[in-house]
């Protein structure tokens, strides 16, 4: 009976992860975001706590004043790998740049 319910629960966890990578993959993009080479990661991370009228508002910011925004967000809490922040980065930096 333990095994039943031990494999009942794995099959409840896996079945919760398969929806929430699910739902990260189906991110919406907002259209006032530029179109460019990772655009879809930075919606990813940065639109889970901003819309995309806190980013066109911010156009101007140089790669280093994004580069320090990060780092705000990370002292906030925000998760973003070295890989992830390196093209998110890229993206701020190219297609809302000064």
């Amino acid at each position: 009976m333990k095994t039943d319910r031990s494999c009942a629960g794995m099959i409840a966890a896996a079945a919760l992860v398969a929806l929430n990578i699910q739902a990260v993959a189906q991110v919406e993009i907002d259209p006032r975001l530029p179109e460019g080479k990772n655009r879809e990661l930075a919606a990813r991370i940065c639109t889970s706590c901003h819309n995309a009228s806190y980013f066109t508002s911010t156009v101007g910011r140089s790669r280093a004043g994004w580069d320090g925004k990060i780092d705000d967000m990370v002292a906030y809490g925000m998760k973003i790998t070295p890989e992830q922040r390196a093209l998110v980065l890229d993206y701020l930096a190219t297609y809302l740049p000064p």
